[in-house]
């Protein structure tokens, strides 16, 4: 299957979320890098608020180390947006993060996205194994 042609029900996780004014470039389109921003806040609020981790003050923490975006629709202000959340590959430090935006209320994919975040010891910052708490929870979004 293209990222392209991703849906809605692709994904395990879906977060809500407004665009802002500021959101938008000179073209009237979200800007690039606003993209990668959605990306990041949909997976940290995943961890953080809905798991309860702490991966500020916790004893490991996580280090992006790829991501991309393809852009298939434009996406502007005012549209509102969902932003699905699904793993396609949990390593021995490392999980791979799947994204799609999406506006509000069509199916069809606007932008996809990954992120490879690696796991880090808070200390040292030298990769240590994914704690099996968060590969439980991640459990549920592999696809």
């Amino acid at each position: 299957m293209s990222s392209k042609d991703l849906k809605r029900d692709d994904f395990k996780w879906i977060l809500a979320m407004p665009t802002r004014w500021i959101d938008n470039d000179k073209y009237g389109h979200m800007n690039n890098a606003v993209y990668y921003s959605v990306f990041e806040n949909v997976v940290m609020t995943w961890l953080e608020v809905v798991n309860g981790f702490n991966v500020d003050t916790g004893s490991v923490r996580c280090f992006t180390v790829q991501n991309g975006c393809e852009y298939h629709e434009a996406v502007r202000y005012p549209d509102e947006l969902a932003c699905g959340l699904r793993i396609s590959r949990i390593g021995n430090s490392s999980v791979r993060y799947e994204l799609g935006i999406f506006k509000e209320p069509q199916p069809t994919v606007c932008a996809s996205g990954f992120i490879v975040d690696v796991f880090v010891d808070s200390q040292t910052e030298k990769s240590v194994k994914i704690p099996n708490e968060f590969r439980q929870a991640m459990a549920s979004l592999v696809i």
